[in-house]
């Protein structure tokens, strides 16, 4: 913790190796600090600007080599929106990381093998892109004529004096033998997990003490210098505080690379970072020349890392616990209901089923409140809504009469409205009719197999193409289920080798789920079987036709051509 350009708090609390009984220590431990390592690199950026070699305004293909990215919408990609994760990109996670330094790729072919999709047109919304700062990074390196990470140990680094800071991959020995371990609590105690190799590093491969934080802090809050050594002139360190791109005014807006996490009325700006059970976060007082870096090395600390930054604020500057909930104003709430999906989602690969699971589901209640989970937001008019007893807005977008997009907090929680097949609740009934389908066709016709003499009317290849179609639909949707219901934090080392074989029989089982279709369409052509034999086929060619629209609606089809990186 920095105050009025001094250190006021310098503490390690618990372990940094639990085997081996080490402490964490504020000088000697370094900690990960995951998507704080954006702010680097827009620091990097911001010292282009600052010396005229770079415009916020510029086109972002104006700097790269081989490759561009593509001109799906009018307006291009400026410098601008990679600082506020406005470019408008979908998100992609698998094959973030490699399961090995020496698997790891270089940035470059990253960026161009990885492209994710330009789903929405640049500076419309926000939605966090670890590509668009990769790129960032990228476009420093290609400025500069030397890696990102090389331009901020020399121009950043060492002017702060923070040399306990690692920006490289792998991390030098002389700093990993003081690397605290992460851990996840599984079975009562900590199990130690292995440090992670990134393909896109400058997203988050950073590694820190809490005294070189100290470093940042101070130059970050003064103006961009500390004991002598400077990384911005104060005009441009200061311009990173300001104003970039806003959803609305009364929410928190996304600044130069920074953003607001305004509590108590008071300014807070900042970064968090997540990775590999490290949670860290970076809050910054600027009104009160206040800093506090707090990072954790174990996963049930996330919750605490913000628990404890808003508990401070709270404690400190809070006039009460919990703000004084605002008068109802009387307000049509039917235009807000329904399913919305982040916008911080996938729509071209299978990473697309993962709005199965993250959307957001908005409900009226009798007493003038909207509901989002446990969370009660109150009217305030104008498509603006206050937390029940919390101190955070929900503001709704609308083009013309129909609302679109749901704000929650700010820029970076913005939700696309959705309905039909949009729906992720609609979708999980449809795949919920499939699976009872595939249920009832795998006890029907399975009987059928194993009590032949019972058995009189269809051929036996319709029974054995419905039962084989069933059976796999039923089985390998439980295993996506269950992996989704589980940690998926092994995909950003890309599609594990078990999950990439269970994908391809996914498609591969569309084939069959085409032949029981044809075979339902011979059966009535030629009379094949009863009539109540045939109608009850045709509950299971329901099963197949929903099967192929949730296998293209997800991507599964289209996996096996697809460049989803596979682990292994």
């Amino acid at each position: 913790m920095v105050k009025d350009g001094e250190v006021i708090l310098e503490r390690g609390y618990g372990w940094a190796d639990v085997e081996e009984r080490i402490p964490a220590d504020p000088v000697d431990s370094l900690f990960r600090i995951a998507s704080i390592t954006k702010p680097f690199v827009w620091i990097a950026i911001m010292q282009l600007v600052e010396e005229g070699k770079l415009s916020i305004d510029d086109d972002v293909n104006d700097y790269l080599d081989g490759f561009s990215i593509p001109a799906t919408f009018d307006e291009p990609i400026r410098i601008r929106h990679l600082l506020t994760h406005t470019p408008g990109f979908e998100d992609r996670a698998i094959g973030m990381n490699a399961p090995t330094y020496e698997s790891a790729v270089p940035l470059r072919t990253y960026l161009e093998a990885q492209m994710p999709r330009r789903v929405r047109p640049p500076g419309i919304h926000a939605s966090y892109s670890n590509y668009g700062t990769s790129l960032a990074g990228y476009i420093v390196g290609r400025i500069r004529g030397e890696p990102w990470d090389e331009v901020v140990d020399q121009r950043i680094l060492e002017p702060l004096g923070m040399s306990s800071t690692n920006t490289h991959m792998p991390m030098p020995d002389s700093l990993m033998y003081r690397h605290a371990k992460s851990y996840v609590h599984h079975g009562g105690r900590f199990v130690a997990r292995d440090y992670e190799a990134m393909n896109d590093t400058p997203a988050g491969v950073m590694s820190t003490t809490a005294r070189d934080m100290t470093r940042l802090m101070l130059a970050l809050l003064d103006d961009g210098s500390v004991d002598g050594g400077s990384i911005l002139r104060p005009e441009p360190n200061a311009r990173m505080r300001e104003k970039l791109f806003e959803a609305h005014p009364s929410l928190p807006a996304m600044l130069y690379g920074f953003y607001r996490s305004d509590r108590h009325g008071e300014v807070i700006f900042g970064h968090g970072g997540d990775t590999n059970q490290f949670h860290s976060n970076l809050a910054l007082y600027p009104e009160h020349h206040l800093g506090v870096f707090i990072s954790f090395n174990s996963d049930p600390a996330a919750a605490a890392r913000d628990s404890l930054a808003n508990a401070f604020t709270d404690h400190f500057f809070g006039d009460g616990y919990l703000p004084k909930p605002p008068e109802v104003v009387a307000t049509d709430l039917e235009p807000y209901t329904g399913d919305y999906v982040p916008l911080r989602s996938n729509e071209s690969t299978i990473e697309r089923l993962g709005t199965l699971v993250s959307a957001m589901s908005v409900n009226a209640t009798g007493e003038g409140y909207l509901l989002t989970g446990l969370n009660r937001w109150v009217p305030l008019g104008d498509d603006l809504f206050a937390g029940y007893n919390r101190d955070s807005r929900l503001f709704f977008v609308r083009d013309g009469d129909s609302v679109t997009h749901a704000v929650v907090g700010g820029p970076l929680g913005t939700y696309r409205k959705v309905s039909g097949f949009d729906s992720p609740a609609n979708q999980q009934l449809m795949i919920a009719l499939m699976m009872i389908l595939a249920i009832a066709a795998v006890a029907g016709y399975g009987y059928r197999v194993l009590v032949p003499s019972r058995y009189v009317g269809l051929p036996a290849a319709h029974v054995g193409a419905a039962l084989t179609h069933a059976a796999l639909v039923l089985v390998l949707y439980i295993i996506v289920a269950l992996t989704l219901m589980g940690d998926v934090a092994e995909f950003v080392l890309g599609v594990p080798e078990r999950f990439d074989l269970m994908l391809k029989l996914m498609a591969l089982n569309l084939l069959l789920g085409v032949v029981v279709i044809a075979l339902a369409l011979r059966q009535w052509q030629l009379g094949l079987g009863t009539g109540p034999m045939r109608v009850r086929y045709l509950a299971v060619v329901l099963m197949a036709l929903i099967n192929l629209w949730v296998a293209w609606y997800f991507n599964i089809a289209s996996y096996p051509f697809s460049s989803v990186p596979v682990a292994g």
